[in-house]
C-alpha cells in the first residue's frame, strides 16, 4: 500500500476508534409535573423571592418563580447577574481538577511550594485544602473600599488567615482564596484569566467579578438588605475564589451540567472521593449519588442537589432568605425533588 494509502487509512481509523470511544451523553429525564408542583409548593410555602432550576429537555433547565416583592430590581431572574457566594468554590475546584489532570499539579504538593511563609505549609496539601482539612481559618477584617486587584486580595489574605496545625475538617472561605493563588502561582496569569479563558469561556458561561463591576444596576438587590453596591462589592472583594463571581441563574445551571455532570474525566474527580469516605472536596460536598453545594453572602443565597447518576439537579436563588432559612429550604427542596428524605450530612449542619 501506498505512504498516501496508508496515511487515509490511518485517519479513517482514528476518526472512527474517536467515535467509539467517545462517551454517549445520557440527558437527564426531564422532570415530571409532580417534581415542578412540589418545587413550585415549597417556594410559596416558605415565601421564597427566587427560582429553582429544574431538569428540561438537554442539559436545558426549566424555571420554577416565585416573586413576594413587585421591585422589579429585587425580583430574581435567569438573565440577571447574582452574587454566587460559595457556588464559586466549585469553579475554583474545577480550575485546580484541570491542573491535576494536565499534571501540572498534584493533591499531594504542599502549600509551601508557593507560600513557604505559611505556617505547617509543608503539611497543607492541595487536597487539604480542597478538602478543607488544611487548618487554615479565616481572620476577620475591616475594609475601608473594595480591594482593587488580585495582588491587593493576595496581600490581604496573607494578612488575615491563621494556620492552627490541626488538620480536621472546618468550613473555611481561605482555603480556596489560596487555591486561586495557587492557580496564579502555578500558570503564571491571573486566576480571573485563568478562570475566564481554561474553565467559564470553553463551557459558553460568562461570569463577572465584583472588581470589574463599576456599579450595581445590573445586580439583583437583595430584600430587606439596605446595602449599596460598594458595600457588596467590599464584602465581595474579601473572597477571592471563594465568592467574588457573580453570574446568573442559567449560567451556573450550565457550567455545572457542562464543567462536571457531562464531563466524565472531571466529575470521576469527584464521585471517586466517595470511596474515600469524603464527604467534601473541591467545592462540593459529596454523598452518594448527590453532589451538592450552598452559597450565602449578604442575604443572596443558593444551593444546589444534583444525583450524578441520573444527571437530574435542582438548583435555588434566593435573595430574601437568612442563612438559617436557607440551610432549612435546601433540605426541602431535596425531599421535594427527589422525594428523598434522608438526613444530611453532620458537616453541613455544623458549618
Amino acid at each position: 500500500m501506498s505512504k498516501h494509502g496508508l496515511r487515509t487509512l490511518f485517519l479513517v481509523l482514528s476518526v472512527s476508534l474517536g467515535c467509539f470511544l467517545r462517551p454517549t451523553l445520557v440527558w437527564a429525564q426531564v422532570a415530571t409535573p409532580a417534581q415542578r408542583e412540589a418545587v413550585q409548593h415549597l417556594l410559596l410555602q416558605k415565601h421564597v423571592n427566587g427560582l429553582a432550576l429544574i431538569n428540561g429537555p438537554g442539559d436545558h433547565p426549566e424555571v420554577v418563580s416565585n416573586q413576594v416583592t413587585r421591585d422589579s430590581q429585587q425580583v430574581v431572574r435567569t438573565n440577571r447577574v447574582i452574587p454566587i457566594a460559595s457556588f464559586q468554590k466549585l469553579m475554583t475546584g474545577v480550575a485546580i481538577n484541570q491542573l491535576v489532570l494536565s499534571g501540572k499539579l498534584a493533591l499531594s504538593t504542599p502549600l509551601s511550594a508557593f507560600y513557604p511563609q505559611v505556617a505547617n505549609g509543608s503539611q497543607i496539601t492541595i487536597g487539604r485544602l480542597m478538602m478543607h482539612t488544611s487548618g487554615l481559618r479565616n481572620v476577620p477584617g475591616k475594609l475601608a473600599a473594595p480591594l482593587e486587584d488580585e495582588a491587593a486580595q493576595r496581600q490581604y489574605m496573607l494578612k488575615h488567615y491563621r494556620s492552627t496545625g490541626k488538620f480536621s475538617w472546618c468550613y473555611s472561605d481561605v482555603d480556596f482564596s489560596f487555591l486561586a493563588a495557587v492557580i496564579h502561582r502555578t500558570t503564571r496569569q491571573s486566576y480571573q484569566n485563568y478562570l475566564a479563558d481554561k474553565v467559564s469561556r470553553p463551557l459558553g458561561v460568562r461570569v463577572e467579578f465584583a472588581d470589574h463591576l463599576t456599579n450595581g444596576h445590573r445586580v439583583t438587590q437583595a430584600m430587606g438588605k439596605k446595602q449599596g453596591w460598594s458595600t457588596l462589592q467590599r464584602r465581595m472583594s474579601k473572597e477571592p475564589g471563594a465568592g467574588d463571581i457573580l453570574c446568573t441563574p442559567v449560567a451556573y445551571w450550565y457550567f455545572l451540567y457542562r464543567g462536571v455532570l457531562d464531563n466524565p474525566t472531571m466529575l470521576a474527580q469527584y464521585t471517586n472521593r466517595q470511596a474515600a469516605w469524603e464527604t467534601y472536596f473541591g467545592g462540593a460536598y459529596i454523598e452518594a449519588p448527590y453532589l451538592h453545594a450552598n452559597g450565602y453572602l449578604s442575604g443572596y443565597s443558593c444551593t444546589f442537589y444534583s444525583n450524578w447518576e441520573s444527571r437530574q439537579t435542582v438548583m435555588l436563588f434566593a435573595n430574601n432568605l437568612s442563612y438559617h432559612e436557607l440551610r432549612v429550604v435546601n433540605s426541602q427542596l431535596v425531599h421535594a425533588y427527589f422525594d428523598d428524605h434522608r438526613t444530611e450530612q453532620k458537616q453541613i449542619n455544623a458549618e
